[in-house]
């Protein structure tokens, strides 16, 4: 379990914000969640969470989200496409993967939001 890097908190802050009306609430968590593990396949990243405190919600929401800021990588003719999956009011996991099968190393230090 390792704590968050600055661009997946970033990267989780952008998608929380866009989904704001309905998914405000997960800002909350950010300082309680630690990286479970992470998957490469190559063309995908994998990234599951963990949490260190319980939350409770009044309600459980489930949803998968995403955002409208392009996220790219230098040495990709294609931007990335990232998912996250929220479950019973948690974030669960976030994939991220590249378009056209482009091959890709997960490595998230030279992304951009933008």
């Amino acid at each position: 379990m390792t704590e968050l890097k600055e661009f997946e908190r970033l990267l989780l802050k952008t998608i929380i914000k866009d989904n704001s009306e309905k998914f405000n609430y997960l800002s909350t968590h950010l300082d309680f969640i630690r990286v479970e593990s992470t998957r490469s396949t190559g063309t995908v990243l994998y990234i599951n969470f963990e949490y260190l405190k319980e939350f409770q919600e009044e309600e459980f929401e489930n949803g998968l989200l995403s955002a409208e800021a392009k996220l790219t990588v230098p040495n990709l003719k294609n931007e990335l496409t990232y998912c996250l999956d929220v479950t019973n009011s948690k974030i669960d996991s976030l994939e991220i993967l590249t378009n056209e099968k482009e091959n890709w190393d997960g490595d998230l230090e030279n992304c951009s939001l933008n």
